[in-house]
């Protein structure tokens, strides 16, 4: 009898252990990325600054359709932390300063929209919008508005307060749309936006080459990707 069949475990064993290791190796890889657990109607917590306090925060969620999906969060020193997820022209978290004239009138769109007096409007009566979610501090007071697009029971100075606040902080430069000075942007990297000095004085990025036409879409609308996968 041939030696290779009189002791047929001293073959099988590593036969074994290679197909339980191409199995874990084939489980990691169908394993789902971690997303973000929070519901489209529920604001995300505000972006923090060490040292600073939120004062104001502006979220828009995704729809049925190529809604931009994205966060804002200004903080008591000036600086604003953008963090864009799906459908805009730079993913993942920027951080710049505004300048005292900015956070003033930012200040002063909130006064002037009565939003302290303001309530949620979640009353779905059009399916497929977009939800904003707008916060406000006034001294030790955090006012939180949920706006559903469909519910029209919503005052228009809700509606035109969320405009306000991207125009102020110019958050167009992110999303991919036209910018405070009205200027069109073509989309580009997040590499190609100039970073902001803690004096308000943009540093000049390195030229890039032009972007590819789809480069302002985000992951499919079935995936979430949150640079800082909030729970």
């Amino acid at each position: 009898m041939p030696k290779a069949t009189r002791n047929p475990r001293r073959w099988l064993w590593p036969g074994v252990l290679g197909l339980a290791l191409l199995s874990s190796v084939a489980c990691r890889k169908r394993a789902p990325k971690p997303t973000d657990s929070t519901a489209i109607d529920q604001p995300h917590p505000p972006d923090q600054v060490a040292g600073a306090t939120p004062i104001a925060t502006l979220e828009r969620t995704g729809c049925y359709g190529e809604c931009p999906v994205y966060r804002l969060t200004v903080s008591s020193d000036g600086s604003v932390v953008y963090v864009g997820t799906r459908w805009v022209k730079v993913l993942g978290r920027q951080q710049y300063k505004l300048t005292d004239t900015q956070l003033s009138e930012l200040q002063s769109a909130f006064e002037h929209a009565t939003f302290m007096q303001m309530r949620d409007y979640d009353r779905v009566e059009n399916t497929d919008d977009d939800w904003a979610h707008v916060s406000y501090r006034r001294g030790n007071i955090v006012k939180r508005v949920r706006h559903y697009h469909g519910d029209n029971s919503a005052p228009a100075a809700l509606s035109a307060l969320e405009d306000e606040f991207d125009r102020i902080v110019d958050s167009g430069r992110f999303i991919g749309v036209p910018s405070a000075n009205g200027a069109a942007l073509a989309p580009s990297s997040a590499s190609a936006i100039a970073p902001m000095a803690t004096d308000s004085t943009p540093v000049a990025a390195p030229p890039k080459p032009p972007a590819r036409a789809n480069e302002n879409a985000g992951p499919p609308d079935d995936t979430v990707a949150d640079p800082d996968n909030h729970p």
